[in-house]
């Protein structure tokens, strides 16, 4: 069965996200689709140490408190995802990788736009350089995780949204497997 799109209104413009109302012609029938338009893409990075821990950043949020996440934010104009990771890497963990591999892409809904970009950053090392973080976060620390730590922390809903947690998951497989990079990779890309 076909989707026709036969209108479309803008009903919220944010810095993050816009909202529209989709109406739809399925079949016979018009039906009403609420989309959310994210503003930019994404990319969040799954730090794993040699020894096979996961660096997460502790944070706290208003609308759930104290959180543990992987770092994380928006691509800038201009911007490759790659160059992006590595960035938010930098600033958000002080940490620098000899090797970053995409992982994934995915969108976070059916009803949702724009692109995320799952990575795994190893070979890390401390940044030597000043970075400036998002004046909007609050960082509490940074620390390597095992996985059964990990575990506990989305136990206790610590790791509180899907995205973080699905590109642990997609890290904590690899780290299992054990390849963490592909060998026709290229180190650094």
């Amino acid at each position: 069965m076909t989707h026709e799109l036969k209108d479309s209104t803008t009903v919220y413009q944010g810095r993050f996200i816009n909202v529209r109302l989709d109406r739809v012609e399925i079949g016979t029938v018009i039906v009403e689709r609420e989309v959310v338009e994210e503003t930019s893409e994404g990319v969040l990075v799954v730090p794993v140490t040699t020894d096979g821990k996961i660096v997460l950043v502790e944070q706290r949020r208003h609308l759930l408190g104290t959180t543990f996440e992987v770092p994380s934010g928006a691509i800038n104009l201009g911007e490759t995802p790659h160059e992006a990771a590595a960035r938010e890497l930098r600033e958000e963990a002080g940490l620098e990788a000899g090797h970053l591999e995409l992982i994934s892409t995915h969108v976070n809904s059916v009803h949702m736009t724009g692109n995320n970009y799952y990575f795994i950053a190893t070979d890390l090392s401390t940044c030597t350089a000043r970075v400036e973080c998002d004046s909007d976060e609050e960082f509490i620390s940074v620390k390597p995780f095992s996985l059964s730590e990990i575990d506990q922390l989305i136990v206790k809903n610590k790791v509180p949204d899907i995205r973080n947690r699905g590109c642990i998951w997609l890290a904590q497989l690899r780290i299992l497997q054990g390849r963490l990079i592909d060998p026709d990779s290229k180190a650094g890309s």
